[in-house]
């Protein structure tokens, strides 16, 4: 009797502690089925392969390496340094051997014209156009007798005619005298104990007997000149005295048969004022003069010996070889000094072939010539300002010209487009 009530307080403990339990599970977080798992026995991995576990598979931790390590003391992880890349070498293309040209040089020959070069640092701008323009004709040698830092109003009165003669009497041989002189001449002049002020009528007549001594100087040898004036330059007012000293050298050289060169229409734009770019001798724009304003760039110098050689061609072409006039028929004597009988005297002349008609060779290259005319003064000189316009025709032309109107047509004329035609 007294073990029933036990085991009924047994059992009641037990649902109790079961209760209790799941409250605890429950309150903990845990399920059930979680719980079995915890308390099934754990398995011994000793019985499996490294890296495996049952269910899923574990990376085998790395090896710790013996010995002391930087890297370990600071708690870097002793990764191994990547493979090195070993570049890839490519084959290269080797280029195909070049083919030995020959290399063809033009035959020397001894020219026959001599133009030599005489003057003052523009001058020896002259000289490399020369060069550049007779480059191609083994015929034609250019001599430079530059003196770049010898003016003719510093120096004394007969040192340019004296370096003159030594040069053409000492052997060289001189087809065509080219002189470019007076860069640095707008200079004072020293008269005794005067100094006699640049551009001034004095200094005019000074100047100009100087140049005479050297012309002189060529017209006594023979030796046919030209002269080569000076462009205009950067500074106006320096352009303004070159025009007046232009005059000297043009004056003197032709009174003395030399033949002047004017290159000024060359190196100025459409009002007559200075521009250091221009068309070259091909016609293509280009840069003329250097940055100072005073000398020539490579294309400059060849505009230079250009407009040079127009001169030059004209006097090497002047000279000509005697032909010997053909025997006329009537006057031919037999051999045996007996007359000619008269029935054959008689007898007409068969006609003469007609002889061909020589054409002048038109050539190749003409001068350079400004699209626009340069104005000239009545005497020839150049215009230093440009002409006003004035008159009962000033206006349509000022219209036309600089404000883009065109005048108005005249009735029948073929620009008279009115509809309907009167």
């Amino acid at each position: 009797m007294t073990l029933m009530p036990n085991i009924r307080g047994l059992t009641l403990a037990v649902l109790l502690a079961g209760l209790g339990s799941g409250a605890a599970l429950a309150q903990s977080g845990y399920s059930p089925q979680q719980y079995q798992q915890q308390q099934q026995p754990r398995r011994d991995l000793r019985a499996y392969p490294p890296g495996y576990y049952p269910g899923k598979l574990v990376q085998p931790a790395p090896q710790q390496q013996q010995g002391f390590s930087l890297r370990r003391f600071f708690g870097v992880p002793d990764t191994p340094p990547p493979p090195a890349q070993v570049p890839v070498v490519r084959p290269r293309r080797t280029a195909p051997p070049a083919t030995a040209v020959a290399r063809q040089e033009k035959p020397k020959v001894d020219p026959s014209t001599h133009v030599v070069v005489f003057g003052d640092s523009l001058a020896g701008f002259a000289r490399q156009g020369l060069d550049a323009h007779f480059a191609e004709n083994p015929d034609v040698e250019v001599v430079a007798k530059v003196r770049g830092d010898v003016n003719l109003v510093r120096a004394d009165p007969a040192d340019w005619p004296n370096f003159v003669k030594t040069s053409l009497d000492g052997g060289q041989k001189t087809s065509v005298a080219v002189m470019m002189l007076g860069t640095s001449d707008r200079q004072s002049i020293r008269e005794g104990d005067e100094t006699i002020e640049p551009l001034s009528d004095r200094w005019k007549d000074l100047y100009r007997k100087r140049v005479d001594a050297i012309t002189a100087v060529f017209k006594e040898r023979g030796v046919p000149l030209v002269w080569i004036g000076l462009p205009p330059m950067k500074n106006s007012k320096i352009s303004d005295d070159l025009v007046a000293m232009n005059e000297i050298y043009k004056e003197s050289v032709q009174r003395n048969g030399g033949a002047y060169v004017d290159i000024w229409p060359g190196f100025v734009d459409d009002e007559n004022r200075y521009t250091p770019d221009g068309p070259d001798v091909d016609g293509e724009p280009a840069k003329l003069r250097t940055n100072e304003g005073i000398f020539f760039t490579r294309a400059g110098s060849r505009k230079v010996a250009f407009f040079a050689d127009t001169e030059i061609k004209r006097i090497l072409g002047q000279g000509g070889t005697a032909t010997a006039a053909a025997p006329s028929p009537a006057n031919i004597t037999p051999a045996d000094g007996s007359a000619t009988p008269a029935v054959e005297a008689a007898i007409p002349s068969p006609p003469d072939a007609a002889a061909p008609i020589s054409l002048p060779s038109k050539p190749l290259i003409g001068p350079v010539l400004p699209l626009t005319r340069q104005d000239v003064t009545p005497s020839g000189t150049l215009v230093t300002a440009p002409p006003k316009l004035t008159g009962e025709n000033a206006y349509p032309i000022q219209r036309a010209l600089r404000v883009g109107i065109a005048p108005g047509s005249r009735p029948g004329r073929a620009d008279d487009y009115r509809w309907p035609n009167p």
